[in-house]
């Protein structure tokens, strides 16, 4: 979708190779939002929640903005330390 090089505020620049946007999801109260996946620098799955008449600048804007609050990890990350068991 997105083939374009862009500069965050923070000077770094950016490949943004391409990335999957969701069809709306459409909520019982009114409004709606997309979901916009993307890997980001370190190699791994990233996703982060836009509205859903978002355009693509705005995408491109959001995925080079820093994540604020808590990051969740997938469980089954292959990157992340596994508790193994000593091998005998």
């Amino acid at each position: 979708m997105l083939k374009s090089y862009g500069g965050a505020p923070s000077g770094r620049f950016y490949n943004l190779r391409g990335c999957r946007v969701s069809e709306p999801i459409r909520q019982p109260w009114g409004g709606g939002c997309r979901i916009v996946e993307w890997i980001d620098d370190e190699g791994r799955l990233a996703r982060k929640v836009v509205s859903e008449d978002v355009t693509e600048a705005e995408v491109a804007a959001a995925i080079r903005r820093p994540t604020e609050g808590r990051r969740y990890l997938m469980g089954d990350d292959e990157q992340m330390p596994r508790d193994t068991l000593p091998r005998r």
